[in-house]
């Protein structure tokens, strides 16, 4: 069966399309533009069921409803445990569905104790023990709204560009460099959190559009545990999506 991950995030949404548990084709589409979706995916086997995770609001989910009118979407949404990995947080529905899903797909793919950071709009940089209990995790703006909220709340700074440097020498280097150097602190803290409460080593899954920009910027110590990959929650999605076709199977 035919069934096509939606990842909707804060500025763009990524898919893919799967036949089974083989990816047939991967994408991204701006949010102008979803009207043209279904055509570009005319050359691959029909739709036949849609799993979709969703946090950039109704009107998105709205739109994604009237591309596909004829098929129901299930949309993912945080529970108290699922495909292995067990929720901690008090109020297990409030996670983020994107942050579940990547929980889901790090889970698949190693099942040591993880830091799984999702580097996008914002950046999320969670905890997941070696036996699937999501710890928690932290929320911070991501590089491009980090450099938004200076711009918006000072007189002067702007929106200057500016290179990676050891120490700064322009205003905008030295936003940038602030920027990575507190996504990448961030990252540090919670490795160090995660690592003195399991014992063991860690290994850091990170994901997002900002990946390739915070990776060079990790500490010699991080970047030996660095895995990255692209697209971590519709691989928690595929993960989903291949159980169901299981359970399904089995009947």
């Amino acid at each position: 069966m035919s069934c096509l991950l939606l990842d909707a995030g804060n500025t763009r949404l990524k898919w893919a399309l799967l036949d089974g548990p083989h990816w047939l084709a991967q994408g991204v589409c701006a949010y102008a533009e979803l009207a043209g979706l279904p055509a570009q995916l005319a050359p691959w086997p029909a739709v036949q069921r849609i799993l979709a995770c969703n946090v950039a609001g109704p009107a998105v989910a709205k739109q994604l409803a009237a591309c596909w009118p004829a098929l129901p979407i299930a949309w993912l949404k945080s529970s108290a445990a699922q495909a292995g990995v067990r929720n901690g947080y008090l109020r297990p529905e409030q996670l983020g569905a994107d942050r579940w899903a990547a929980l889901i797909g790090a889970r698949a793919l190693r099942q040591t104790d993880l830091l799984v950071v999702m580097a996008g709009t914002a950046m999320t940089v969670d905890a997941l023990s070696s036996t699937g209990e999501f710890l928690g995790g932290v929320i911070v703006p991501g590089f491009r709204l980090m450099r938004e909220a200076l711009a918006r709340g000072t007189a002067d700074l702007g929106l200057p560009d500016g290179a990676t440097a050891t120490f700064a020498r322009s205003t905008g280097e030295a936003i940038v460099n602030g920027a990575l150097a507190a996504l990448s602190g961030a990252i540090a803290q919670q490795y160090a959190q995660l690592s003195a409460y399991s014992g063991r080593s860690v290994q850091i899954l990170l994901s997002g559009g900002d990946a390739a920009r915070i990776a060079p910027c990790l500490p010699p110590a991080l970047a030996a545990q660095l895995i990255r990959i692209d697209n971590l929650v519709l691989h928690g999605l595929a993960q989903l999506a291949q159980r169901d076709s299981n359970q399904e199977a089995s009947a």
